[in-house]
């Protein structure tokens, strides 16, 4: 069911890729909701790779990680940030966070980390929602990323409790994630 899930993310993002660089534009997407969404990515895998879960516990966290990358820099590439020196700054802080989870980092910081990829995820999704809302559109978000994300969520709520001995940093990260991605969902649907 794991690895099931790890494929099923695969089309994730894609939708979203696949629209910008059709559209040639980005003007649907907030840029600070994908900041967040990579932390928050982050933040699990390094958790992930820490406890040396199964690989079928977090393959889906591997696959979103590099959608969301994928996004994050086709929104800069459109929104031009790439000249920003802000874009770059945090760039660098992530790439010593991620080092410095990795190695170094206490277990109980990195746990701490899981529990705020939970509350950035659902922090990421803000942004967007207030985007969607002003202008009274579901935004660049598919309605397959919006269903698949729900969908994807609820499913880690049981691989969790079979795999994961219920692990709590987990249950409330996947309970808060199911949450957040269910609103967004319904969001879509409302305006799409």
């Amino acid at each position: 069911l794991g690895y099931l899930v790890g494929f099923g993310s695969i089309m994730l993002y894609i939708p979203i890729a696949v629209r910008l660089c059709r559209q040639k534009h980005a003007d649907g997407l907030v840029m600070s909701t994908w900041w967040l969404k990579i932390c928050s990515c982050l933040l699990s895998n390094v958790y992930f790779l820490r406890k040396r879960y199964e690989l079928s516990t977090y393959a889906e966290a591997v696959v979103i990680t590099v959608e969301t990358f994928i996004v994050l820099l086709l929104v800069a590439y459109f929104q031009k940030r790439f000249a920003e020196t802000t874009f770059w700054s945090l760039a660098g802080i992530l790439v010593g966070a991620v080092w410095y989870g990795l190695t170094i980092a206490p277990e109980a910081l990195v746990a701490t980390g899981q529990l705020g990829s939970a509350v950035g995820n659902v922090l990421a999704l803000i942004p967007q929602f207030w985007h969607n809302y002003s202008l009274r559109t579901k935004g660049d978000f598919s309605p397959l990323t919006a269903g698949l994300a729900f969908t994807g969520c609820g499913i880690r709520l049981f691989t969790t409790i079979t795999l994961n001995n219920s692990d709590p940093v987990l249950m409330l990260t996947f309970v808060l994630a199911t949450a957040i991605n269910g609103a967004l969902m319904w969001q879509v649907f409302y305006y799409g």
